[in-house]
């Protein structure tokens, strides 16, 4: 009976972020009329920033309604060069230099904060220097800060290659889309990429930033949106509208991956009760599952894991057509296996703060 009474919460779960995943609707027209601060930060990105800055270079949108900031986070190879270069050639770009022995903030979080403060616009939006936006991408998301809204996020796929590792990337991607997506709908944040993200500079000064973050290494764009779910009554929006997709490469190799999965998963020490709960119901609910193997109960077995199996499949099924991820549904049955040991397992270790920082 145990068994059965967490295996329909572990059902409604997964059937709850199905729900959430199917409401997540696009908005049928664009704006031209809001505006917004574009924030880029990079450290050491001479290898990688300009194909992102060319890309910004094609946004469809009028230059008077929209900067582009670009901040160098205190670099030691050509960044600033490159960054400024690009900045010569455009009215509404800038360039500035964050020093990085000024700020307590970990990570990131000074250099984008010292963006955030500089900038003109209200609506801040962001992206990671190793990736492509497209034309329609600003448009596209301003469309969403209507009313209440105060955080929008959008879908970042990465770039497909043919091998296993391209593939799991891939799934992850997909997952933590599905996650965003779904939990946004509820206006509960369980996730948030800083891939592509948007938010209102007087929501963020009215929670304080992140001085009430500044411990953390990571996860900048997810503690700043449970800041404002928890301190606030504003929204959250997530657009999965494909002409605001944000492309980034995937990481070519294993080591640095597995490093990578180690700093976003990094927060298991730092989450609220809510999360707790949410974990130990998953791991009692797998245990008690091993406990029907051990205790020879392999019809009931057989029940639960096929339940277990359709109702995880059901938010990767929607999520893989609405973000066009269609090929990781051939390799599910394997991903299903392996995933959740791959990330609990960087969740434990990530926690430890292993991992490598550039």
């Amino acid at each position: 009976m145990l068994a059965i009474i967490f295996a329909i919460g572990y059902y409604l779960i997964f059937l709850t972020m199905t729900y959430g995943l199917i409401r997540t609707k696009k908005k049928s027209s664009y704006t031209n009329t809001k505006q917004a601060s574009i924030i880029i930060c990079g450290r050491n990105e001479e290898l990688r920033i300009s194909p992102l800055l060319e890309s910004l270079e094609r946004i469809d949108y009028p230059i008077e309604n929209y900067e582009v900031i670009l901040v160098d986070d205190s670099s030691t190879d050509n960044t600033q060069q490159i960054m400024q270069s690009f900045v010569e050639k455009h009215q509404n770009w800038r360039y500035l230099r964050h020093d990085k022995s000024r700020k307590a903030y970990k990570g990131k979080k000074g250099a984008l904060d010292f963006g955030i403060q500089n900038s003109q616009f209200d609506i801040i939006i962001a992206t990671d220097a190793d990736c492509i936006v497209q034309p329609d991408w600003l448009k596209s998301m301003l469309s969403y800060f209507d009313g209440n809204v105060a955080m929008v996020q959008g879908y970042s796929p990465v770039t497909n290659r043919q091998d296993s590792l391209s593939i799991y990337q891939q799934f992850d991607t997909l997952a933590e889309g599905v996650t965003a997506a779904s939990s946004m709908y509820f206006d509960n944040p369980t996730h948030a990429n800083a891939r592509n993200f948007a938010f209102r500079k007087s929501v963020y000064n009215e929670v304080g930033g992140f001085s009430k973050i500044s411990h953390v290494d990571t996860g900048d764009d997810f503690y700043l949106a449970k800041l404002i779910n928890k301190e606030t009554d504003y929204k959250f929006c997530y657009n999965p509208d494909e002409e605001a997709f944000i492309f980034t490469d995937e990481v070519e190799n294993l080591k640095d991956y597995w490093h990578q999965q180690l700093r976003r998963n990094s927060k298991g020490f730092d989450l609220n009760w809510q999360f707790l709960v949410l974990g130990g119901w998953l791991i009692v609910f797998h245990l008690l599952l091993a406990y029907l193997i051990i205790s020879n109960q392999f019809q009931l077995f057989g029940i639960l894991i096929g339940g277990k199996f359709l109702t995880e499949f059901s938010p990767v099924l929607f999520g893989a057509i609405k973000f066009n991820e269609k090929r990781v549904l051939w390799y599910f049955p394997i991903l299903w296996f392996i995933y959740p040991i791959l990330f609990f397992s960087s969740q434990i270790l990530g926690s430890m703060k292993i991992y490598k920082w550039k």
